[in-house]
């Protein structure tokens, strides 16, 4: 009977793509640390958190908007400028020892217009997503090198320098080489237990997958649909801000379109859509979207330490 039951367990989390993703997550792993053992080190699990912390964030952004029903090719752009005009304004005004909780405030309020921008394009207009927020991204190219700086920025505020040089823990590979676990993975793991409730247990999250299920069925059921993508695109604001600030806390500098952000808008798709699986019911998840992360930034990652080329790689 035992047997049984856990059989009936395993066949369940087996329906899950979650599970799924995860054994293949595994597979992965053990597959590399065939041809490199390091791989296996926790100097190795820290610098895969480190290098998924951040597209982690932004893949949260659209995997919202996408649990809406609706499409985002801004939200890297959009991250990038709140927190580059925010550190280009402080440092040209030599304001260093700003607040770094303003800093984050100042960012996310840039980041959640430009959100709302967007937002009006899209439902009040009814204008195509994926054309407009590709739109908005160009814009915002535009304006960055046009009106305010092409330069970068290598002294940011002394708060922000500080953030970027917080670490919870040092692990040390065999040639002695150290990798560091940084604080944003505090910011990540807040954020998407946040979000995981939000859409889990709240009536907010029960709507926005309503929405992105048929959006005439939500309509015909009360909801208000002008009024849940509105708060999609508010939140996805405060995503892209926190997550502009902790690129350029973690990268140390500020730059006007940072390649890491900008044009990799498809590798957070990517990872999304991995996350929602291939049922006919699939639907965004928070816990898919972050094992899909980890699973493209590690094999990414990985192949340059088994010794594979980045012109191969592409």
């Amino acid at each position: 009977l035992r047997g049984g039951r856990r059989g009936r367990v395993v066949k369940r989390l087996l329906k899950h793509n979650e599970a799924l993703l995860f054994l293949l997550f595994v597979a992965a792993v053990l597959l590399f640390s065939l041809v490199n053992p390091q791989i296996l080190t926790l100097a190795n699990f820290y610098s895969l958190i480190r290098s998924s912390a951040i597209p982690a964030i932004f893949a949260l952004s659209i995997m919202l908007v996408m649990c809406c029903g609706g499409f985002d090719m801004s939200f890297g752009m959009i991250g990038a400028f709140s927190s580059y005009v925010v550190m280009f304004y402080l440092t040209e005004n030599g304001k260093l020892d700003t607040p770094v909780l303003f800093i984050f405030l100042a960012a996310v309020c840039i980041a959640v217009l430009l959100q709302l921008f967007n937002w009006v394009l899209i439902d009040k207009l009814n204008l195509q997503p994926f054309i407009t927020t590709l739109g908005t991204q160009s814009l915002l190219k535009g304006l960055l090198l046009a009106f305010i700086s092409t330069s970068y920025i290598y002294v940011l505020p002394h708060q922000v320098t500080k953030l970027g040089m917080t670490y919870l823990h040092t692990a040390t590979y065999a040639d002695g080489i150290e990798a560091q676990l940084h604080v944003v993975v505090v910011f990540m793991a807040v954020m998407y237990a946040a979000m995981h409730l939000i859409l889990q247990y709240t009536n907010f999250g029960r709507q926005v997958y309503a929405i992105g299920g048929d959006v005439d069925a939500a309509r015909r059921a009360g909801i208000n649909v002008s009024q849940v993508r509105f708060l999609v695109f508010v939140i996805a604001g405060v995503i892209c801000g926190v997550g502009g600030v902790m690129h350029d806390a973690a990268a140390r500098c500020s730059l006007p379109i940072p390649a890491d952000l900008v044009g990799k808008e498809l590798n957070s798709i990517a990872a999304v859509v991995l996350g929602m699986g291939s049922q006919k019911k699939a639907r965004g998840s928070v816990l898919g979207t972050l094992l899909g992360v980890f699973l493209l930034q590690f094999i990414t990652g990985n192949l340059i330490m088994l010794g594979v080329p980045s012109y191969f790689q592409q």
